[in-house]
């Protein structure tokens, strides 16, 4: 057989007879064997080139499609193909089902996850997971389309790569070059699958006597170019692009490649670590120009200002724009750069670094379309990113998240171990010690407050006023909730003006791997709930009292005051209780005996607790105090696993009854 010149072509029409009749199905004549690498729609070009036939007819007479009619090679078929559907292929062509599936792009599914089926049935730019996949338009080096001396591919030509249509390759490290993406003839994108109807098929795909490497542009005639010819100067590549990080992207793709590779500072799954430069390319492009000290491509840059932004500097206002900027770029040399710079904001940093990043590149509102931010798009698609990125990411949008987010805050940003019920309203004194009591400048109310609540948020999702509500519920007054989403904002405007801004997150995420780490989490809320409206019932209180000695000297140095065991004291003593029980703060207490007495009695009471309680935080207690907390400690140990149990304890039970 011989090939037929570059630009001409037997144009039999799909409207031929050869595709309207099908015989049964019996395997091919003759084949090819599949070159390493090599992608399904080169496979049947070459194929087709070899047996003087079309692709479409050569696709009907292998099973890949039985409709003779609109015969095509349908998008899904190039990420994987049914096991039946594989099956019959092999058949046809004479081949293992391994080589089939190696020129599938699934094949990389377990460590890039874009190569993954779709399971809802949609690709291109519908499917969020398929952007990152070049399925409508492939990458090529000419060299490698040339062939290696051998009388085969001589004669029908190399390998349309299945790397090729992934993102990260960008290159070709066998011959020193960045991939092309356009026929240097005709300017036009090479096997790009766009025709005036949508039709999402192979180009000229009805047409034989097409070699392999042609140039088969759609409109106004075939180009017919040879690919592989040397017609165009190459790019050369970089050292840095070519051992320092294509080599490293390969080798992660590479089905035998690491196991793990560090993200900001946690060791992760290739398939996590895909999807953090992924996002991070989306970030660089939508904060443009704040990313542009991040770049260090003059190309790069001038792509981005050509493509995203207006004459003002601004990201364009289309709803399309967030699927634009999410999309990467054919062109190698810009797209290249772009991964670069996204990988270098990730490698050698820890998530506090990265976090800083992120916060200045997303909170300038009027470089960035409130409707198409990054900050939302992430929240909608929710990429499986690696540890190091979703803590990152984790504490700088819960920590600012208004109202306007709520709707994509349902759900945590980084799964987390302990749930919202296990954290206490107001954070435990271990814990506030171990991880803040170092920082000064903040008032130790707000800070724990504040913790707590953060706590919850990574738990939960959703904004600090959504945890605030969660927080106060089986709290007596809807005040609470107010009181509570207050600290924050006092909180955070102190952390930005510290020193290092990041330490306070950064504590916060010490902590949350600190009980992530815990298998003895305790239920704060369920004791919440069942201490409602419980208080010391008379007789307890008729034990604890009978416990209480003034030492003598009364109001004296080294004494105490005359004893007061009335129920204004068995007020305090319950919600000093229901503090140890809770991990709670004494003003959000439960207070059922102090509600039945007059308005003004409940102020004095108040401030009796107020009283007490500054006494035992300055540690300025009484010996009656000390007596007193002594019992409400055994008090405690007794409630503690009734309740615990899921039971409501009796006002009436103790440890001494």
């Amino acid at each position: 057989m011989r090939a037929h010149p570059a630009g001409t072509h037997r144009g039999r029409s799909h409207r031929g007879h050869r595709c309207r009749h099908l015989p049964p199905l019996r395997p091919l004549a003759q084949s090819l064997p599949p070159l390493p690498d090599e992608s399904l729609p080169g496979f049947l070009l070459r194929l087709a080139f070899r047996l003087d036939t079309s692709p479409a007819e050569l696709a009907v007479r292998t099973g890949l499609t039985d409709r003779a009619h609109l015969a095509a090679l349908p998008m899904p078929l190039l990420i994987g193909l049914a096991t039946e559907q594989r099956h019959t292929f092999a058949r046809m062509i004479k081949a293992t089902d391994a080589e089939i599936a190696a020129l599938q792009l699934d094949t990389h599914g377990n460590r890039y996850p874009p190569a993954q089926p779709s399971t809802s049935g949609r690709n291109g730019l519908a499917n969020h997971q398929h952007r990152w996949l070049f399925m409508h338009s492939p990458r090529y080096c000419p060299r490698c389309l040339a062939g290696r001396d051998n009388p085969v591919e001589r004669a029908f030509g190399g390998a349309w790569k299945n790397s090729w249509r992934l993102p990260p390759v960008f290159a070709c490290l066998e011959h020193r070059r960045y991939l092309e993406h356009v026929c240097p003839a005709c300017n036009s994108l090479v096997l790009h699958t766009a025709t005036r109807n949508g039709a999402k098929h192979m180009p000229r795909w009805r047409e034989d006597g097409l070699h392999p490497a042609q140039c088969r542009k759609f409109l106004e005639g075939t180009c017919g170019h040879r690919l592989d010819q040397k017609s165009t100067p190459v790019q050369r590549l970089p050292p840095k692009y070519n051992k320092e990080f294509q080599q490293f992207l390969l080798e992660l793709l590479e089905p035998n490649g690491p196991e793990t590779v560090e993200v900001l500072g946690h060791q992760t799954a290739p398939a996590h670590y895909f999807n953090d430069p992924r996002s991070t390319c989306h970030l660089l492009r939508t904060s443009w120009p704040n990313s542009r000290p991040f770049l260090d491509s003059r190309e790069l840059i001038s792509t981005l200002e050509a493509g995203l932004v207006d004459s003002e500097g601004n990201i364009s206002q289309s709803r399309f724009v967030r699927t634009v900027s999410d999309m990467p770029q054919l062109a190698a040399r810009p797209h290249a750069a772009l991964l670069l710079a996204a990988d270098r904001r990730l490698s050698p940093q820890g998530p506090d670094i990265f976090a800083g990043h992120l916060r200045t590149l997303t909170s300038d509102a009027d470089r960035r379309p409130s409707k198409v931010g990054w900050t939302r798009a992430f929240l909608d698609t929710r990429p499986d990113c690696s540890e190091g990125f979703l803590q990152a990411v984790s504490s700088v949008v819960h920590t600012y998240a208004r109202g306007t987010l709520a709707r994509n805050l349902k759900e945590p940003v980084h799964a987390t171990r302990f749930r919202p019920e296990h954290i206490p309203q107001f954070l435990e004194e271990d814990w506030y010690q171990r991880h803040f009591a170092h920082m000064e400048g903040i008032a130790t109310v707000h800070l724990r407050r504040t913790v707590a609540l953060r706590l919850f948020q990574m738990a939960s999702g959703g904004s600090i006023q959504k945890a605030a509500d969660r927080m106060s519920l089986f709290l007596p007054s809807p005040l609470i909730t107010a009181r509570l989403a207050d600290s924050p904002k006092r909180v955070h405007r102190w952390a930005r003006s510290r020193p290092d801004p990041l330490e306070f997150e950064s504590a916060i995420r010490d902590l949350a791997a600190e009980l992530n780490a815990r298998d003895d989490l305790i239920d704060y809320e369920k004791r919440r709930k069942a201490l409602t409206r419980w208080c010391i019932g008379p007789l307890p209180w008729k034990v604890i009292s009978a416990g209480i000695v003034v030492p003598s000297g009364g109001f004296a140095s080294g004494g105490g005051f005359a004893a007061d065991l009335t129920d204004r004291k068995r007020n305090i003593a319950s919600v000093i209780l229901w503090t140890f029980l809770t991990q709670g703060e004494h003003v959000f207490a439960p207070t059922p005996i102090g509600d039945q007495q007059d308005p003004q009695t409940q102020k004095k009471w108040r401030m009796s607790v107020d009283a007490i309680w500054a006494r035992i935080r300055h540690r300025t207690t009484r010996p009656t105090d000390e007596q007193l907390i002594d019992a409400l400690k055994e008090y405690a140990a007794y409630l503690t696993p009734i309740i615990d149990r899921g039971e409501t304890p009796s006002t009436q039970a103790s440890p001494w009854s």
